[in-house]
Protein backbone atom coordinates (compact mmCIF):
# COMPACT_ATOMS: atom_id res chain seq x y z
CA UNK A 1 0.00 0.00 0.00
CA UNK A 2 1.06 3.52 -0.47
CA UNK A 3 3.17 5.74 1.87
CA UNK A 4 -0.18 8.02 1.78
CA UNK A 5 -2.50 5.68 2.95
CA UNK A 6 -0.05 4.99 6.38
CA UNK A 7 -1.04 9.06 6.97
CA UNK A 8 -4.80 8.11 6.85
CA UNK A 9 -4.07 5.22 9.00
CA UNK A 10 -2.29 7.60 11.47
CA UNK A 11 -4.99 10.05 11.47
CA UNK A 12 -7.65 7.81 12.35
CA UNK A 13 -5.95 5.79 15.10
CA UNK A 14 -7.34 8.00 17.52
CA UNK A 15 -10.88 8.66 16.10
CA UNK A 16 -11.45 4.83 14.85
CA UNK A 17 -13.31 3.71 17.56
CA UNK A 18 -15.15 6.47 17.81
CA UNK A 19 -16.32 7.07 14.53
CA UNK A 20 -17.78 2.72 14.36
CA UNK A 21 -19.20 3.58 17.71
CA UNK A 22 -21.42 6.58 15.68
CA UNK A 23 -20.23 8.88 16.94
CA UNK A 24 -19.02 10.83 14.04
CA UNK A 25 -22.09 11.97 11.87
CA UNK A 26 -20.05 11.65 8.74
CA UNK A 27 -19.73 8.46 9.34
CA UNK A 28 -22.51 7.05 11.10
CA UNK A 29 -24.07 5.19 7.75
CA UNK A 30 -20.78 3.38 6.98
CA UNK A 31 -20.80 1.98 10.40
CA UNK A 32 -24.19 1.44 10.86
CA UNK A 33 -24.64 -2.06 12.63
CA UNK A 34 -20.97 -2.33 13.34
CA UNK A 35 -21.11 -4.71 16.31
CA UNK A 36 -23.31 -6.88 14.20
CA UNK A 37 -21.49 -6.84 10.81
CA UNK A 38 -18.48 -7.92 13.02
CA UNK A 39 -20.02 -11.12 14.30
CA UNK A 40 -21.57 -12.16 11.12
CA UNK A 41 -18.01 -11.90 10.08
CA UNK A 42 -16.49 -13.70 12.80
CA UNK A 43 -19.08 -16.33 12.35
CA UNK A 44 -17.98 -17.33 9.10
CA UNK A 45 -14.32 -17.82 10.82
CA UNK A 46 -12.79 -20.97 11.42
CA UNK A 47 -9.36 -22.75 12.30
CA UNK A 48 -6.21 -21.12 11.67
CA UNK A 49 -6.94 -17.39 10.96
CA UNK A 50 -5.01 -14.59 9.75
CA UNK A 51 -6.76 -11.21 10.59
CA UNK A 52 -5.75 -8.60 7.43
CA UNK A 53 -5.70 -4.69 9.14
CA UNK A 54 -6.85 -5.79 12.55
CA UNK A 55 -6.70 -2.35 13.49
CA UNK A 56 -8.04 -1.12 16.89
CA UNK A 57 -8.91 -5.34 17.17
CA UNK A 58 -12.42 -5.40 17.48
CA UNK A 59 -13.29 -8.22 15.00
CA UNK A 60 -10.00 -9.80 16.70
CA UNK A 61 -11.88 -10.49 20.04
CA UNK A 62 -14.41 -11.83 18.58
CA UNK A 63 -12.37 -14.36 16.58
CA UNK A 64 -9.90 -14.56 20.05
CA UNK A 65 -13.59 -15.43 21.85
CA UNK A 66 -14.83 -18.23 19.38
CA UNK A 67 -10.72 -19.54 20.45
CA UNK A 68 -9.63 -19.37 17.00
CA UNK A 69 -5.75 -19.47 16.72
CA UNK A 70 -5.74 -15.68 15.58
CA UNK A 71 -2.28 -14.11 13.68
CA UNK A 72 -2.90 -10.18 13.09
CA UNK A 73 -1.40 -8.64 10.59
CA UNK A 74 -0.84 -4.57 11.38
CA UNK A 75 0.82 -2.43 9.01
CA UNK A 76 0.42 0.70 11.77
CA UNK A 77 2.02 1.07 14.58
CA UNK A 78 -0.54 3.33 15.90
CA UNK A 79 -3.60 1.10 15.11
CA UNK A 80 -1.26 -1.98 16.24
CA UNK A 81 -1.05 -0.02 19.70
CA UNK A 82 -4.45 0.15 20.44
CA UNK A 83 -4.91 -3.13 19.03
CA UNK A 84 -2.76 -4.84 21.28
CA UNK A 85 -3.73 -3.22 24.67
CA UNK A 86 -7.15 -4.00 23.82
CA UNK A 87 -6.57 -7.64 22.43
CA UNK A 88 -3.38 -8.90 24.65
CA UNK A 89 -2.52 -9.99 21.32
CA UNK A 90 1.02 -9.40 19.38
CA UNK A 91 0.14 -7.64 16.03
CA UNK A 92 2.69 -8.41 13.17
CA UNK A 93 4.16 -5.74 11.26
CA UNK A 94 2.77 -6.02 7.83
CA UNK A 95 -0.15 -5.77 5.06
CA UNK A 96 -2.00 -7.51 3.08
CA UNK A 97 0.58 -8.09 0.19
CA UNK A 98 3.60 -7.89 2.60
CA UNK A 99 3.71 -10.85 5.18
CA UNK A 100 5.31 -13.44 6.70
CA UNK A 101 3.34 -16.76 4.82
CA UNK A 102 1.61 -19.04 7.05
CA UNK A 103 -0.87 -21.43 6.20
CA UNK A 104 -4.37 -20.19 7.16
CA UNK A 105 -8.15 -22.06 7.09
CA UNK A 106 -9.44 -18.08 7.03
CA UNK A 107 -8.40 -14.95 6.29
CA UNK A 108 -10.59 -11.93 7.00
CA UNK A 109 -10.69 -8.12 7.16
CA UNK A 110 -12.82 -6.31 7.96
CA UNK A 111 -13.04 -2.27 6.54
CA UNK A 112 -9.45 -2.18 5.33
CA UNK A 113 -9.72 -4.25 1.80
CA UNK A 114 -10.62 -1.34 -0.06
CA UNK A 115 -6.98 0.01 0.29
CA UNK A 116 -5.73 -1.57 -2.51
CA UNK A 117 -6.35 -1.36 -6.35
CA UNK A 118 -8.05 -3.85 -7.74
CA UNK A 119 -4.86 -5.16 -9.34
CA UNK A 120 -3.75 -5.01 -5.81
CA UNK A 121 -6.52 -7.28 -4.74
CA UNK A 122 -6.53 -9.73 -7.53
CA UNK A 123 -2.74 -10.30 -6.22
CA UNK A 124 -3.26 -11.04 -2.27
CA UNK A 125 -5.85 -13.16 -3.29
CA UNK A 126 -3.74 -15.09 -5.47
CA UNK A 127 -0.93 -15.26 -3.04
CA UNK A 128 -4.10 -16.18 -0.33
CA UNK A 129 -4.82 -19.19 -2.97
CA UNK A 130 -1.71 -21.02 -2.30
CA UNK A 131 -1.42 -20.00 1.28
CA UNK A 132 -5.56 -21.58 2.32
CA UNK A 133 -6.01 -25.07 3.40
CA UNK A 134 -8.19 -27.10 0.72
CA UNK A 135 -11.25 -25.60 2.63
CA UNK A 136 -9.79 -22.26 3.20
CA UNK A 137 -11.72 -19.20 2.63
CA UNK A 138 -11.40 -15.82 2.39
CA UNK A 139 -13.72 -12.93 4.46
CA UNK A 140 -14.10 -9.74 3.34
CA UNK A 141 -16.07 -6.79 5.49
CA UNK A 142 -15.86 -3.72 3.67
CA UNK A 143 -17.61 -1.07 1.43
CA UNK A 144 -18.80 -2.31 -1.81
CA UNK A 145 -20.77 -0.93 -4.97
CA UNK A 146 -22.69 -2.46 -7.10
CA UNK A 147 -21.97 0.00 -10.31
CA UNK A 148 -20.21 3.06 -11.07
CA UNK A 149 -23.95 5.15 -11.09
CA UNK A 150 -24.81 3.94 -7.39
CA UNK A 151 -21.22 4.88 -6.49
CA UNK A 152 -21.96 8.70 -7.89
CA UNK A 153 -24.91 9.16 -6.49
CA UNK A 154 -23.69 8.23 -3.55
CA UNK A 155 -20.94 10.80 -3.49
CA UNK A 156 -23.50 13.32 -4.92
CA UNK A 157 -25.61 12.74 -2.18
CA UNK A 158 -23.25 12.74 0.70
CA UNK A 159 -21.62 16.01 -1.15
CA UNK A 160 -24.98 17.63 -0.29
CA UNK A 161 -24.77 17.04 3.42
CA UNK A 162 -21.31 18.51 3.17
CA UNK A 163 -19.89 15.36 4.61
CA UNK A 164 -16.26 16.74 2.86
CA UNK A 165 -14.17 13.38 4.59
CA UNK A 166 -16.81 11.00 3.46
CA UNK A 167 -16.41 12.31 0.11
CA UNK A 168 -13.15 12.93 0.31
CA UNK A 169 -12.62 8.89 1.32
CA UNK A 170 -15.32 7.96 -1.94
CA UNK A 171 -13.33 9.40 -4.28
CA UNK A 172 -9.60 8.52 -2.95
CA UNK A 173 -10.13 4.91 -2.06
CA UNK A 174 -10.27 1.98 -4.09
CA UNK A 175 -13.87 0.46 -3.46
CA UNK A 176 -14.87 -2.14 -5.94
CA UNK A 177 -17.29 -2.97 -7.86
CA UNK A 178 -19.40 -6.32 -6.56
CA UNK A 179 -18.79 -7.72 -10.25
CA UNK A 180 -15.12 -7.08 -10.31
CA UNK A 181 -14.62 -8.54 -6.72
CA UNK A 182 -16.48 -11.76 -8.31
CA UNK A 183 -14.46 -12.23 -11.04
CA UNK A 184 -11.32 -11.90 -9.84
CA UNK A 185 -12.94 -14.68 -7.19
CA UNK A 186 -13.78 -17.16 -10.29
CA UNK A 187 -10.50 -16.25 -11.74
CA UNK A 188 -8.55 -17.36 -9.17
CA UNK A 189 -10.65 -20.52 -8.07
CA UNK A 190 -12.66 -19.04 -5.26
CA UNK A 191 -16.48 -19.34 -5.26
CA UNK A 192 -17.82 -15.72 -4.09
CA UNK A 193 -21.25 -14.57 -2.21
CA UNK A 194 -21.93 -10.88 -0.88
CA UNK A 195 -24.25 -10.25 1.45
CA UNK A 196 -25.11 -6.66 2.16
CA UNK A 197 -25.18 -5.39 5.95
CA UNK A 198 -26.18 -2.08 5.82
CA UNK A 199 -26.26 1.12 3.13
CA UNK A 200 -22.29 0.71 2.29
CA UNK A 201 -20.84 -2.73 3.60
CA UNK A 202 -21.20 -5.99 2.38
CA UNK A 203 -19.95 -9.29 3.82
CA UNK A 204 -18.02 -11.17 1.20
CA UNK A 205 -16.79 -14.59 1.08
CA UNK A 206 -14.88 -15.92 -0.81
CA UNK A 207 -14.31 -20.23 -0.96
CA UNK A 208 -12.06 -22.39 -2.68
CA UNK A 209 -13.75 -24.38 -5.26
CA UNK A 210 -13.77 -28.29 -5.49
CA UNK A 211 -12.71 -30.06 -8.35
CA UNK A 212 -13.56 -33.88 -7.97
CA UNK A 213 -10.70 -36.01 -8.41
CA UNK A 214 -10.95 -39.52 -10.49
CA UNK A 215 -11.34 -41.67 -7.36
CA UNK A 216 -14.29 -39.09 -6.34
CA UNK A 217 -16.39 -40.77 -9.29
CA UNK A 218 -16.53 -44.48 -6.65
CA UNK A 219 -19.88 -44.08 -5.20
CA UNK A 220 -22.48 -41.65 -5.34
CA UNK A 221 -24.39 -43.00 -8.46
CA UNK A 222 -27.69 -42.30 -9.77
CA UNK A 223 -30.84 -44.49 -8.80
CA UNK A 224 -33.38 -44.25 -11.64
CA UNK A 225 -37.33 -45.73 -11.24
CA UNK A 226 -38.56 -47.92 -14.62
CA UNK A 227 -41.86 -47.72 -15.64
CA UNK A 228 -42.89 -48.99 -18.32
CA UNK A 229 -42.77 -52.77 -17.28
CA UNK A 230 -45.98 -54.04 -15.73
CA UNK A 231 -46.02 -54.35 -11.99
CA UNK A 232 -48.64 -55.48 -9.33
CA UNK A 233 -50.41 -52.43 -7.65
CA UNK A 234 -48.70 -50.47 -5.38
CA UNK A 235 -44.95 -51.80 -6.12
CA UNK A 236 -42.51 -49.24 -7.07
CA UNK A 237 -38.91 -50.37 -8.93
CA UNK A 238 -35.69 -48.79 -8.58
CA UNK A 239 -32.49 -49.48 -10.62
CA UNK A 240 -28.93 -48.59 -8.90
CA UNK A 241 -27.08 -47.89 -12.13
CA UNK A 242 -23.60 -48.82 -11.07
CA UNK A 243 -22.13 -48.21 -14.49
CA UNK A 244 -21.55 -44.80 -13.59
CA UNK A 245 -18.64 -45.53 -11.10
CA UNK A 246 -15.21 -44.61 -12.56
CA UNK A 247 -14.56 -48.13 -13.40
CA UNK A 248 -17.60 -48.65 -15.02
CA UNK A 249 -19.25 -51.32 -12.42
CA UNK A 250 -20.40 -51.99 -8.50
CA UNK A 251 -17.17 -53.55 -8.00
CA UNK A 252 -15.08 -50.54 -8.29
CA UNK A 253 -16.42 -50.29 -4.34
CA UNK A 254 -14.86 -53.76 -3.67
CA UNK A 255 -11.55 -52.82 -5.56
CA UNK A 256 -11.03 -49.27 -3.31
CA UNK A 257 -12.62 -51.12 -0.36
CA UNK A 258 -10.03 -54.14 -0.64
CA UNK A 259 -7.05 -52.09 -1.21
CA UNK A 260 -7.78 -49.30 1.55
CA UNK A 261 -8.15 -51.91 3.88
CA UNK A 262 -5.10 -54.24 3.22
CA UNK A 263 -2.92 -50.63 2.75
CA UNK A 264 -3.95 -49.49 6.25
CA UNK A 265 -3.12 -52.79 7.70
CA UNK A 266 0.00 -52.99 6.65
CA UNK A 267 -0.82 -56.31 4.31
CA UNK A 268 0.04 -54.52 0.50
CA UNK A 269 2.87 -52.87 -0.08
CA UNK A 270 4.70 -53.73 -3.13
CA UNK A 271 1.91 -56.61 -5.71
CA UNK A 272 -1.87 -57.43 -5.16
CA UNK A 273 -2.93 -60.75 -7.09
CA UNK A 274 -6.73 -62.24 -7.69
CA UNK A 275 -8.92 -63.99 -9.63
CA UNK A 276 -11.17 -62.41 -11.43
CA UNK A 277 -13.66 -62.06 -14.88
CA UNK A 278 -12.82 -58.42 -15.18
CA UNK A 279 -14.58 -56.00 -12.85
CA UNK A 280 -13.29 -56.95 -9.70
CA UNK A 281 -9.98 -56.35 -11.85
CA UNK A 282 -10.92 -52.96 -13.26
CA UNK A 283 -11.53 -51.70 -9.48
CA UNK A 284 -8.77 -53.19 -7.92
CA UNK A 285 -6.79 -51.62 -10.55
CA UNK A 286 -8.37 -48.28 -9.71
CA UNK A 287 -7.35 -49.06 -6.35
CA UNK A 288 -4.06 -49.94 -6.71
CA UNK A 289 -2.93 -46.62 -9.06
CA UNK A 290 -3.51 -44.54 -5.72
CA UNK A 291 -1.14 -46.56 -3.49
CA UNK A 292 1.56 -47.34 -6.04
CA UNK A 293 0.72 -51.03 -6.21
CA UNK A 294 1.20 -53.58 -9.07
CA UNK A 295 -1.86 -55.77 -9.78
CA UNK A 296 -1.69 -59.69 -11.40
CA UNK A 297 -4.86 -61.20 -12.41
CA UNK A 298 -5.55 -64.95 -13.48
CA UNK A 299 -8.76 -64.41 -15.65
CA UNK A 300 -10.42 -67.73 -17.16
CA UNK A 301 -9.06 -66.90 -21.12
CA UNK A 302 -12.38 -66.83 -22.64
CA UNK A 303 -14.36 -64.15 -20.43
CA UNK A 304 -15.18 -60.50 -22.08
CA UNK A 305 -12.11 -59.48 -23.80
CA UNK A 306 -13.17 -55.46 -23.34
CA UNK A 307 -12.80 -55.80 -19.22
CA UNK A 308 -9.47 -57.56 -20.20
CA UNK A 309 -8.32 -54.83 -22.41
CA UNK A 310 -9.32 -52.33 -20.02
CA UNK A 311 -7.51 -53.94 -17.13
CA UNK A 312 -4.44 -54.30 -18.82
CA UNK A 313 -5.12 -50.21 -20.28
CA UNK A 314 -5.51 -49.47 -16.41
CA UNK A 315 -1.49 -51.22 -15.40
CA UNK A 316 -3.23 -54.58 -14.86
CA UNK A 317 -1.18 -57.77 -15.70
CA UNK A 318 -3.24 -60.45 -16.72
CA UNK A 319 -2.49 -64.27 -16.97
CA UNK A 320 -5.02 -66.60 -18.58
CA UNK A 321 -6.41 -69.41 -16.79
CA UNK A 322 -8.35 -72.49 -18.69
CA UNK A 323 -11.92 -71.31 -19.01
CA UNK A 324 -13.50 -74.88 -18.71
CA UNK A 325 -11.91 -75.30 -15.35
CA UNK A 326 -13.66 -71.61 -14.41
CA UNK A 327 -13.46 -69.70 -11.96
CA UNK A 328 -12.16 -72.04 -9.62
CA UNK A 329 -8.90 -72.83 -10.83
CA UNK A 330 -8.03 -69.11 -11.56
CA UNK A 331 -8.60 -68.60 -7.85
CA UNK A 332 -6.15 -71.59 -7.06
CA UNK A 333 -3.87 -70.32 -9.54
CA UNK A 334 -3.91 -66.72 -7.95
CA UNK A 335 -3.70 -68.28 -4.41
CA UNK A 336 -0.43 -69.90 -5.73
CA UNK A 337 0.99 -67.51 -6.54
CA UNK A 338 0.44 -65.03 -3.88
CA UNK A 339 1.88 -67.93 -1.60
CA UNK A 340 5.25 -68.18 -4.20
CA UNK A 341 5.93 -64.45 -4.08
CA UNK A 342 4.46 -62.75 -0.97
CA UNK A 343 2.09 -61.09 -2.79
CA UNK A 344 -1.25 -59.91 -1.04
CA UNK A 345 -4.00 -62.13 -1.82
CA UNK A 346 -7.04 -60.02 -2.30
CA UNK A 347 -9.36 -63.05 -1.96
CA UNK A 348 -12.71 -61.64 -2.96
CA UNK A 349 -14.71 -64.57 -2.40
CA UNK A 350 -13.70 -65.35 0.85
CA UNK A 351 -12.83 -61.74 2.90
CA UNK A 352 -14.85 -59.80 5.09
CA UNK A 353 -13.50 -56.61 3.48
CA UNK A 354 -16.21 -57.96 0.39
CA UNK A 355 -19.08 -57.17 1.67
CA UNK A 356 -18.34 -54.04 4.01
CA UNK A 357 -17.05 -52.80 0.83
CA UNK A 358 -21.14 -51.76 0.08
CA UNK A 359 -21.59 -50.03 3.85
CA UNK A 360 -21.83 -46.44 1.41
CA UNK A 361 -24.13 -48.48 -1.28
CA UNK A 362 -26.52 -49.22 1.46
CA UNK A 363 -26.36 -45.69 2.66
CA UNK A 364 -27.29 -44.52 -0.61
CA UNK A 365 -30.46 -46.16 -1.22
CA UNK A 366 -31.77 -45.35 2.44
CA UNK A 367 -30.42 -41.42 1.78
CA UNK A 368 -32.62 -41.70 -1.77
CA UNK A 369 -35.34 -43.86 -0.82
CA UNK A 370 -35.98 -44.21 2.86
CA UNK A 371 -37.81 -47.45 2.85
CA UNK A 372 -36.93 -50.42 0.96
CA UNK A 373 -39.15 -53.06 0.59
CA UNK A 374 -37.32 -56.15 -1.41
CA UNK A 375 -33.81 -55.79 -2.66
CA UNK A 376 -32.67 -57.77 -5.50
CA UNK A 377 -28.95 -58.23 -6.30
CA UNK A 378 -27.22 -60.95 -8.31
CA UNK A 379 -23.74 -63.04 -6.75
CA UNK A 380 -20.53 -63.93 -8.08
CA UNK A 381 -18.66 -63.00 -5.20
CA UNK A 382 -22.36 -62.46 -3.14
CA UNK A 383 -20.77 -59.38 -2.05
CA UNK A 384 -22.71 -56.91 -2.95
CA UNK A 385 -26.11 -58.76 -1.65
CA UNK A 386 -24.51 -59.88 1.50
CA UNK A 387 -22.96 -56.26 2.13
CA UNK A 388 -27.23 -54.98 1.90
CA UNK A 389 -28.49 -57.77 3.36
CA UNK A 390 -26.71 -57.43 6.43
CA UNK A 391 -27.58 -53.99 6.66
CA UNK A 392 -31.95 -54.42 5.56
CA UNK A 393 -32.26 -57.19 7.44
CA UNK A 394 -35.35 -58.26 8.46
CA UNK A 395 -37.14 -55.12 7.52
CA UNK A 396 -36.27 -55.92 3.93
CA UNK A 397 -37.24 -59.15 1.56
CA UNK A 398 -33.42 -60.21 0.03
CA UNK A 399 -33.84 -61.90 -3.35
CA UNK A 400 -30.26 -63.34 -4.76
CA UNK A 401 -29.72 -63.93 -8.33
CA UNK A 402 -27.91 -66.98 -10.10
CA UNK A 403 -27.27 -67.65 -13.66
CA UNK A 404 -28.02 -71.06 -14.43
CA UNK A 405 -25.06 -73.00 -13.84
CA UNK A 406 -24.00 -71.73 -10.15
CA UNK A 407 -25.05 -73.60 -7.61
CA UNK A 408 -26.78 -71.64 -4.80
CA UNK A 409 -29.92 -73.47 -5.77
CA UNK A 410 -28.82 -76.74 -5.62
CA UNK A 411 -28.32 -77.31 -9.31
CA UNK A 412 -25.08 -78.52 -11.14
CA UNK A 413 -22.23 -76.47 -11.53
CA UNK A 414 -21.62 -75.66 -15.22
CA UNK A 415 -21.04 -72.85 -18.15
CA UNK A 416 -23.39 -70.38 -18.40
CA UNK A 417 -23.35 -66.75 -21.22
CA UNK A 418 -24.34 -64.60 -18.50
CA UNK A 419 -20.97 -63.17 -17.14
CA UNK A 420 -20.60 -61.59 -13.67
CA UNK A 421 -22.64 -63.65 -11.49
CA UNK A 422 -22.47 -67.23 -10.95
CA UNK A 423 -20.93 -68.82 -8.21
CA UNK A 424 -19.40 -72.44 -8.41
CA UNK A 425 -18.85 -72.69 -4.26
CA UNK A 426 -20.64 -71.40 -1.43
CA UNK A 427 -18.98 -68.46 -0.32
CA UNK A 428 -17.85 -68.30 3.21
CA UNK A 429 -19.58 -64.95 3.79
CA UNK A 430 -22.72 -65.68 2.54
CA UNK A 431 -25.00 -66.68 5.57
CA UNK A 432 -28.35 -68.49 4.59
CA UNK A 433 -30.38 -66.42 6.85
CA UNK A 434 -29.88 -63.93 5.11
CA UNK A 435 -31.47 -64.84 1.77
CA UNK A 436 -35.98 -64.76 1.36
CA UNK A 437 -35.40 -66.29 -1.59
CA UNK A 438 -32.63 -67.31 -4.77
CA UNK A 439 -33.89 -67.01 -8.64
CA UNK A 440 -32.17 -68.63 -10.82
CA UNK A 441 -32.49 -67.27 -14.41
CA UNK A 442 -31.60 -69.10 -17.76
CA UNK A 443 -28.72 -67.24 -20.04
CA UNK A 444 -31.71 -66.79 -23.08
CA UNK A 445 -33.85 -64.85 -19.83
CA UNK A 446 -31.03 -62.63 -19.10
CA UNK A 447 -30.27 -61.47 -22.69
CA UNK A 448 -33.71 -61.04 -23.70
CA UNK A 449 -34.08 -58.73 -21.12
CA UNK A 450 -31.00 -56.95 -21.80
CA UNK A 451 -32.92 -56.02 -25.28
CA UNK A 452 -35.45 -55.03 -23.44
CA UNK A 453 -34.52 -52.87 -20.24
CA UNK A 454 -32.51 -51.01 -23.61
CA UNK A 455 -35.55 -50.88 -25.90
CA UNK A 456 -38.23 -49.44 -23.18
CA UNK A 457 -36.01 -47.72 -20.71
CA UNK A 458 -32.95 -46.78 -22.65
CA UNK A 459 -30.86 -48.56 -20.53
CA UNK A 460 -27.61 -50.56 -21.99
CA UNK A 461 -26.65 -53.16 -19.26
CA UNK A 462 -24.87 -56.19 -18.82
CA UNK A 463 -26.31 -59.91 -18.34
CA UNK A 464 -26.32 -59.66 -14.57
CA UNK A 465 -28.07 -56.76 -14.69
CA UNK A 466 -30.37 -58.45 -17.47
CA UNK A 467 -30.99 -61.50 -14.71
CA UNK A 468 -31.44 -59.35 -12.06
CA UNK A 469 -34.20 -57.68 -13.87
CA UNK A 470 -35.92 -60.82 -14.24
CA UNK A 471 -35.89 -61.77 -10.93
CA UNK A 472 -37.10 -58.48 -9.44
CA UNK A 473 -40.35 -59.00 -11.62
CA UNK A 474 -40.47 -62.45 -10.62
CA UNK A 475 -40.37 -61.68 -6.98
CA UNK A 476 -42.60 -58.72 -7.47
CA UNK A 477 -46.12 -60.17 -6.32
CA UNK A 478 -44.68 -61.00 -2.56
CA UNK A 479 -44.24 -57.42 -1.33
CA UNK A 480 -45.92 -53.98 -1.54
CA UNK A 481 -43.85 -50.99 -1.67
CA UNK A 482 -40.28 -49.85 -3.28
CA UNK A 483 -38.07 -52.67 -5.11
CA UNK A 484 -34.59 -51.76 -5.67
CA UNK A 485 -32.48 -54.16 -8.13
CA UNK A 486 -28.66 -53.62 -8.52
CA UNK A 487 -27.62 -53.18 -12.23
CA UNK A 488 -24.13 -54.20 -11.82
CA UNK A 489 -22.31 -52.66 -15.57
CA UNK A 490 -22.85 -51.88 -18.97
CA UNK A 491 -23.69 -53.79 -21.96
CA UNK A 492 -20.69 -51.86 -23.73
CA UNK A 493 -18.53 -54.66 -22.34
CA UNK A 494 -19.61 -57.50 -23.57
CA UNK A 495 -20.20 -56.53 -27.11
CA UNK A 496 -17.77 -59.01 -28.34
CA UNK A 497 -20.11 -61.78 -26.48
CA UNK A 498 -23.19 -60.53 -28.55
CA UNK A 499 -24.56 -59.11 -25.80
CA UNK A 500 -27.85 -58.11 -27.55
CA UNK A 501 -28.51 -61.53 -28.81
CA UNK A 502 -30.07 -64.39 -27.11
CA UNK A 503 -28.75 -68.55 -28.05
CA UNK A 504 -31.14 -68.53 -30.84
CA UNK A 505 -30.04 -65.54 -32.49
CA UNK A 506 -26.30 -66.12 -32.53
Amino acid sequence: MSPAFMDIFEQWADKYDHAVEGHDPEYRDVFTNYPFMLSEAAKQARGKTIEFGPGTGNLTLLLLAKGLDVTAVEPSEEMAAIGQAKTGLTFEHGDFLNYKTQQADTIISSFAFHHLTNEEKERAIKNYAETLTDNGQIIILDTVFNSPEEKQDMIRYYADLGYDNLVADLNREYYPFKDVMKNIANKLGFTYSATQLNKFAYLQVLRKKHYKKPADLIGQTPLVELTNFQLPPGVRLFAKLEMYNLGGSVKDRLGQNIIESAVRRGEAADEVVEATAGNTGIGLALACQQYGLKLKVFVPEKFSVEKQEIMRALGADIVHTDSALGMVEARRQAQAYAEKTGAYYANQFETEDNPASYSGLYNELIDELGTIDMMVAGAGSAGTFTGLAERLKPYTRTVIVEPEGSILNGGPSGSHRTEGIGVEVWPDFLKHDLIDAIETISDDEAFQMVKDLAQKEGLLVGSSSGAAMVAALNQAEYVKGNIVVIFPDASDRYISQQIFKTKGEL
